[in-house]
């Protein structure tokens, strides 16, 4: 089995992700931290995790096309995730 995932490019997926649970942490405590701290992180998310995923999409296409499903899966998962941030910050929870 051969590697189709540049060790740089997992790792900048596994950062964009610990942001995301830092934005998602940020928000479920309100009063910890700035308030615009959590919006950075959440950008920080989308462009190392979704950027990854499209960058490995296009740089390293599959016969299979899994690289592009995971990018799309990935892209909603995120539309859905980002949205619930927003709910919560509007909630103040």
């Amino acid at each position: 089995m051969t590697r189709t995932v540049p060790p740089w490019l997992m790792g900048a997926r596994v950062l964009g992700t610990a942001a995301l649970v830092g934005a998602l942490a940020l928000s479920l405590q309100p009063g910890l931290g700035r308030p615009w701290l959590g919006a950075v992180l959440i950008g920080v998310f989308l462009v190392l995790r979704l950027g990854g995923e499209w960058f490995l999409a296009l740089r390293f296409p599959d016969p299979s096309g899994r690289h592009r499903r995971s990018a799309v899966l990935s892209s909603v998962l995120a539309l859905g995730i980002v949205a619930f941030w927003f709910y919560v910050r509007s909630r103040g929870m």
